[in-house]
């Protein structure tokens, strides 16, 4: 016989898995069809960069990826005190 505690275990177990799978199923690929990740992955392409395999210490172009990345923060900076 299954006791309660085992019945709340499982259901633990099922919401647990279920909320996995609504973030890698539903969220991450929403997020991956905004026109600032599409931009950014298609940059990544351009620059024959793989995310899933890269090791941003070892990047090339990782100085660039930082200095816009630095400008842009400062646009946003300099924008928002002139509001």
């Amino acid at each position: 016989m299954i006791g309660l505690t085992d019945t709340k275990k499982l259901l633990s177990l099922v919401l647990a898995i279920a909320g996995v799978a609504v973030v890698w199923l539903v969220i991450l690929p929403a997020y991956a069809r905004q026109p600032a990740m599409t931009k950014h992955l298609q940059w990544l392409d351009d620059q024959g960069i793989d995310p899933s395999a890269m090791y941003y210490t070892e990047l090339e172009v990782m100085e660039q990826i930082l200095q816009r990345q630095r400008a842009e923060q400062l646009l946003d900076k300099a924008s928002d005190e002139q509001r």
